[in-house]
């Protein structure tokens, strides 16, 4: 594993906050994993089902470009004992202002022993985490490999090896690391308005670059 991230440095970050930014919230929704929004409510927090899109800021830390977030969310009650895993769906792609294009970049994945990095075309597989009943809230650590200031885009599909469950539709994280102001919200935008309805997106999106000429609504 990388350095450890102390709970004194995350405190020192909390603070960065824009829409988008929290949990991926997990329930199951006619037998199959549907994420959403985390709220917090009277009895504590809960699913909002219905997003897809996720932001979070990057930061320096011991030369490491590094986040734990987002999490992952899930109430008591929504897992059996299984395990969640996660694949890439698609290499990562940078923000070039107009659109996503296909980057040099990597991400890698840490939680305790467990490692996985992003594919350089095509799709990859991750790996899985010990999950059950009684709810939880787990951080991946994100690694930016070879960074450079910007804004980029991991798509993730999660799945459970319960067969009785079946995987979410893709999972877009969208991690700013230093990018020009207004440059993550205008990122954010595009994935909901345009990757998201576009018909065989991940596909389009694996060749690099073909994302750029479609203007964002």
């Amino acid at each position: 594993m990388r350095n450890t991230i102390t709970a004194f440095t995350m405190l020192a970050v909390a603070g960065t906050a824009m829409a988008h930014e929290g949990d991926v919230g997990l329930a199951i929704i006619d037998g199959r994993i549907v994420t959403g929004i985390v709220e917090d409510g009277p009895g504590g927090e809960f699913v909002v089902p219905g997003e897809r899109v996720f932001a979070a800021e990057m930061f320096d830390f011991a030369g490491d470009i590094y986040a734990d977030e987002p999490g992952l969310f899930a109430e008591p009650g929504t897992f059996p004992d299984s395990d969640l895993g996660f694949n890439f769906a698609s290499p990562v792609q940078r923000w070039n202002g107009a659109g996503f294009e296909r980057a040099a970049q990597t991400y890698t994945l840490e939680f305790g022993p467990l490692s996985a990095s992003s594919p350089a075309a095509g799709s990859a597989p991750g790996f899985g985490i010990s999950v059950g009943p009684a709810g939880f809230d787990e951080h991946y650590d994100f690694f930016l490999n070879d960074p450079e200031p910007g804004v980029y885009l991991l798509a993730i599909d999660l799945f459970s090896n319960d067969s009785s469950i079946g995987a979410a539709d893709t999972t877009y994280l969208v991690f700013d690391w230093e990018a020009a102001p207004g440059e993550h919200d205008a990122a954010i935008e595009y994935v909901e308005d345009v990757i998201i309805p576009a018909p065989a997106s991940l596909a389009i999106l694996g060749l690099g670059g073909a994302f750029a000429a479609r203007r964002r609504r």
